[in-house]
């Protein structure tokens, strides 16, 4: 297959948020969505370590599929949702999580 440079790098990848069980004691739950991220330049990536969560997330996620709330209604993304999952520490864990998995499977693949 040949290589195709293309302008805009937005791939879909699956977020694993991992939560303390609130009925189970000592364990954890799994919720999965999907998760929209931009590829990063490399000058980008090398940088990326110094950012801020909040930062870092803004700079990676660029929109999402199947996260809903309690009731079940989905929660589109905007800028305003972001940073309020910013201050979640297990929505940024997971995030940066499969944003990590996919560089660090891709640098093992080359």
């Amino acid at each position: 297959m040949a290589f195709v440079r293309k302008k805009t790098k937005v791939y879909s990848w699956p977020v694993e948020v991992k939560t303390p069980s609130e009925t189970n004691i000592g364990e954890f739950e799994t919720s999965k969505f999907i998760g929209k991220f931009k590829r990063l330049k490399r000058s980008e990536l090398d940088s990326f370590e110094e950012e801020t969560e909040y930062d870092a997330l803004q700079k990676i996620l660029v929109g999402w599929e199947d996260l809903n709330e309690e009731d079940g209604t989905p929660i589109q993304f905007s800028k305003a949702e972001l940073k309020n999952f910013s201050e979640d520490t297990d929505f940024v864990a997971g995030v940066l999580d499969a944003f990590k998995s996919f560089y660090g499977n891709a640098q093992v693949g080359n």
